[in-house]
């Protein structure tokens, strides 16, 4: 299912420095879908839903409701609003206009929307312990550099000893940052805010995904991640009434992991080949494991497919939730060795010399 999207001129283009919240959407989503069921039209709904709203959210729901009362359908005017929401919204807002089942299709839509936000909030909540570690550890590391270290410096140059290496270093990178430390910090610090920028571009997708996907600790929550979100989405969409093979496009151009996304456009072409679903995924072992194939195989026999990537999803997503609080626990021994090595070996390269010439001076 191709969707065709508005091109907008750059200097039309609205500037919102604070995004549109995923509760916000879910919020709205909801109560769309409550509103429809009570009878009233999409039109009204979106008048309604844009008076309770704010800020951008409330200006896309104005643009929606004019549009709709103009003649042209819902899911038509989504498509140039497609930053706001995302081609799975899009997709199962159609289907449930052409099918009738519009407030049913936008209460799974609402279902999907908020068990992503949830993982979502897992994911940062269990990353937030240790990147505070890491930070403080960081600037705590860029203190000591700056103001202890070069005073020993002055100390191991007055006695005119022969040092070993580990204190060398040590004292090279001190006087580094005593000379050069208004350089040094800013520049660690613009480097890994463009580091950051650098890995969010999708040109570079192709190659650190599969890295991360291989990366020791987070690999195995990583692919729990994303096969919860293929089978919750590809689930979703044929219970909204997409077939498998428009779902599976649709899936691979929403989810965030290149290689899923590769995977899902790669099964979506040899759907077309007549294979069924279950024998595409044994392409993929590594990232569909026996579970997904053996679930899968039984709900195309029994006609519940849908039904059955929904189980997994389930099942998966109760494993991250355990996965993510148990996360903080896995990576607290980590940093500690880490951090206990890198204090060693600067503790190691200061004392050792200063106990080597006391101990040659009593003698």
């Amino acid at each position: 299912m191709n969707q065709e999207t508005t091109h907008i001129p750059f200097y039309k283009k609205e500037i919102h420095f604070f995004p549109i919240r995923t509760v916000e959407i879910v919020t709205m989503t909801k109560n769309f879908a409550v509103m429809l069921k009570a009878g009233l039209t999409v039109s009204e709904s979106l008048v309604i839903l844009a008076e309770q709203s704010s800020g951008k959210l409330a200006k896309v729901l104005n643009r929606l409701s004019r549009e709709v009362r103009s003649g042209q359908s819902l899911g038509d005017v989504l498509v140039p609003e497609s930053k706001t929401f995302n081609s799975l919204f899009i997709s199962s807002v159609r289907v449930g206009e052409s099918s009738g089942t519009l407030s049913e299709n936008l209460e799974h839509i609402a279902g999907q929307l908020e068990r992503e936000y949830r993982i979502r909030r897992n994911i940062q909540s269990a990353m937030l312990y240790p990147m505070i570690v890491l930070i403080a550890t960081f600037f705590l590391g860029i203190g000591i550099a700056t103001f202890v270290l070069p005073q020993m410096v002055r100390v191991f140059d007055s006695l005119k000893a022969d040092l070993p290496w580990s204190t060398r270093t040590v004292l090279a990178v001190a006087t580094m940052f005593q000379h050069y430390g208004y350089l040094i910090v800013p520049f660690l610090v613009i480097f890994f805010l463009v580091l950051v920028g650098l890995l969010r571009q999708k040109f570079l997708h192709r190659f650190t995904h599969p890295i991360l996907l291989h990366f020791p600790i987070i690999h195995a929550f990583l692919h729990d991640v994303n096969r919860a979100r293929f089978c919750r989405s590809v689930g979703m969409l044929i219970q909204s009434g997409v077939p498998i093979q428009e779902s599976l496009e649709i899936v691979g151009n929403s989810l965030s992991n290149y290689v899923y996304q590769q995977s899902a456009l790669s099964m979506q072409k040899k759907i077309e080949t007549g294979q069924s679903f279950s024998d595409i995924l044994t392409f993929y072992p590594k990232l569909y494991p026996k579970m997904i194939l053996r679930m899968v195989a039984v709900g195309e026999r029994s006609g519940g497919l849908g039904d059955s990537l929904l189980y997994l999803a389930n099942y998966y997503e109760e494993k991250i939730d355990f996965q993510a609080k148990n996360f903080s626990s896995l990576l607290e021994p980590v940093l500690l060795i880490l951090i206990g090595l890198v204090v060693g070996f600067v503790a190691v390269s200061i004392l050792s010399p200063i106990y080597s010439i006391t101990s040659s001076l009593r003698m």
